[in-house]
């Protein structure tokens, strides 16, 4: 799960945010989906898992947010 975390904190520091998951997803799906698209994905799925509404996933909550999902379930678009 750490590991995980780490690959969507692309900058590094400690949190997953809006722009952190727009780049990931954008790697994820490439040509599939307009940035439009993408953003409300980023969008939905912040709102879904921030708990204490800061707009940026910790740890914490990125772990919740994927408790149940397997390994491969996080890299792709199962996730959202």
């Amino acid at each position: 799960m750490r590991t995980a975390f780490q690959i969507y904190d692309s900058n590094n520091d400690g949190f997953i945010s809006n722009g952190d998951l727009f780049n990931i997803l954008k790697v994820l799906v490439g040509d599939n989906l307009t940035d439009i698209q993408i953003q409300q994905l980023v969008d939905r799925s912040i709102i879904m898992a921030d708990k204490d509404l800061d707009g940026k996933l910790s740890y914490e909550e990125f772990s919740e947010f994927c408790k149940d999902m397997k390994i491969e379930e996080m890299f792709s678009m199962k996730i959202f």
